[in-house]
């Protein structure tokens, strides 16, 4: 069981620019969604039990003058499988204005993956009470886009005060169905994590084509999320905002329009919270409440019936006493709660210290391999022009960079001579939707490279193999870190999971069309993600080549959580 692993699982933060009451309006939203789920919804302050396992506890900070400045309500749900804890805060502005934030934690108790979703509340917050990111309104469908409101659409991409992506989707040449229908299955799951546009027609895809460039534009029928920082400007800048095309949305194999919905999700739930909502604190008000209504009650009897008074006063000692057992224990529950957090923050901390080192490392080794490659370029123009053969030091077509993501890795595989690639498509372009997607392919262009370049050296006599060509410093070799390099699966690995590894060749390599592989490059080492690519040495056999049978997700063994 991964107790430590990050509770949060779900935040999403909205500013609402003019609420009269937005108190009210919360709690009015609020009490909408817990009876649907509980049909009641107290709204005093203190615990309150819904049923056997949930409990809601409302809390507000007040003003000096007395006037709410900030709620709280929070649910939390002891199931069996996990204790689920939903937590809606709201604090006020003088200028009329409101931040509201809504997380979703989930403290597993079982080993069985949990796959929480957004709450439904997130929904009716953005219907009713109209929020905004900068200058662009919050909804729940996409905003139609005209050529003539193209302008404005650039605005809302560049203007710095955005915190949200933007999608933006362009409406197809001919009406598509499967398009439609998923375009407006994932547009209502992004709403409240980011704002929604639609261009309508081809006046509009063009308009904004001309605005933005063609490197940012979004064609007809694909689908662009915009993250914040836009810059038309800067052709490298567009590889930041991933984009869907019309192909990808329309085949009904390819599943990745759902990563429209979790790309937002995962960035609503990562953004800091504004300093207004992290340093709220609610006083427990709860014992002198408590005291206040005793005195009251007590003032009720009359002093010379002494004996009710009395009989009065061990009522509410035995009521405190109640309430002051209820209150330990929801106390201790938070901190065995709080406990839990503060472990999950301590080790995404130490991971992230670790990943930081491992991406400078790999940084300075790529300033390295960049330094001598340029050094060697000028040696060789140098020979170049001893030679008198000037025209053949300048280079016209600049090669093309790293990839930025693994869509486009995959157009980019004829590149190689060296590498037969049967690895499923569609699990590399998984990693597409991570945050680390663009790191991830550039670290695969470079293991394919150096796959292939061992090849070309087995080719010119290299008689090692690959572990020894990475140590081999031959001149021009393309190497591959050796601490990223696993020549075989633990036997344990094997005997539970080797099925996962058995990957598709070609039937002169082996009559089933299937081959075990173990030997592995890793593309990163932190994280359930943390990508491999996995091969077979066939350059003595019959294709002469090195054969990639996997690029993916991180697949099973025995650190798996």
């Amino acid at each position: 069981m991964n107790l430590s692993s990050t509770p949060l699982a779900h935040r999403t933060i909205l500013t609402v620019p003019h609420a009269e009451n937005p108190f009210q309006d919360v709690r009015r939203i609020s009490a909408r969604w817990l009876t649907g789920k509980f049909g009641t919804a107290p709204f005093t302050s203190g615990h309150h039990h819904l049923d056997e396992v949930s409990v809601l506890t409302n809390q507000a900070a007040y003003l000096a003058d007395g006037a709410e400045h900030a709620i709280r309500l929070q649910l939390r749900e002891d199931k069996p499988e996990a204790t689920w804890r939903t937590t809606i805060t709201a604090v006020a502005f003088a200028d009329s204005s409101a931040l509201l934030s809504v997380g979703l934690e989930v403290f597993p108790n079982v080993d069985t993956p949990l796959t929480p979703g957004r709450p439904g509340l997130v929904r009716d917050l953005v219907r009713d009470l109209k929020p905004i990111d900068g200058p662009a309104p919050l909804t729940l469908d996409a905003q139609s886009v005209s050529a003539e409101q193209v302008d404005t659409l650039i605005d809302v991409l560049c203007d710095p005060t955005r915190r949200m992506p933007v999608i933006v989707a362009a409406r197809p040449l001919r009406a598509n169905p499967l398009w439609s229908q998923r375009l407006g299955k994932a547009m209502p799951r992004c709403a409240g994590a980011a704002s929604l546009y639609l261009l309508a027609d081809t006046e509009a895809v063009d308009a904004f084509r001309d605005a933005i460039g063609e490197y940012h534009r979004v064609a007809p029928g694909a689908v662009r999320t915009f993250l914040t920082d836009v810059d038309p400007a800067w052709p490298k800048d567009a590889s930041r905002h991933r984009f869907l095309t019309m192909a990808r949305m329309s085949d009904p194999q390819d599943r990745a329009w759902y990563g429209l919905a979790r790309t937002v999700e995962r960035l609503s739930t990562e953004a800091p919270l504004p300093e207004a909502l992290r340093t709220l604190s609610f006083p427990n008000d709860a014992g002198q409440r408590h005291r206040e209504e005793r005195q009251a009650a007590l003032a009720a009897v009359r002093p010379s019936d002494e004996l009710a008074v009395m009989r009065k006063d061990v009522e509410e000692l035995k009521a405190l006493l109640a309430q002051a057992d209820e209150e330990l224990k929801e106390a201790a529950l938070t901190s065995e709660l709080s406990s839990r957090t503060v472990a999950s923050m301590e080790e995404q901390l130490h991971i992230a210290v670790e990943r930081a080192d491992g991406d400078m490392e790999e940084a300075l080794r790529a300033l390295d391999d960049v330094e001598r490659a340029r050094a060697e370029g000028d040696v060789l123009r140098r020979r170049l022009r001893d030679a008198g053969r000037y025209e053949d030091t300048v280079v016209v077509e600049q090669p093309a960079g790293m990839p930025d993501s693994f869509e486009e890795l995959w157009e980019r595989l004829g590149t190689f001579e060296g590498i037969l690639i049967t690895a499923d498509k569609s699990r590399a372009l998984e990693l597409d939707e991570a945050e680390r997607a663009r790191v991830w392919a550039a670290k695969a262009w470079n293991a394919l490279r150096a796959l292939d370049s061992y090849v070309q050296a087995a080719r010119d006599g290299f008689n090692g193999g690959f572990y020894q060509y990475c140590t081999s410093g031959r001149p021009g070799a393309v190497n591959w870190p050796l601490k990223q390099l696993a020549t075989a699966e633990s036997e344990t690995t094997m005997n539970k999971w080797g099925a996962e590894r058995i990957f598709a060749v070609p039937q002169e390599v082996d009559s089933s069309g299937r081959k075990e592989m173990q030997a592995h490059l890793k593309l990163d080492s932190k994280g359930s993600t943390s990508p491999r690519v996995y091969f077979v040495d066939d350059t003595k056999g019959v294709t002469g080549q090195m054969i990639v049978g996997y690029i993916g997700p991180h697949l099973t063994n025995t650190k798996t959580n």
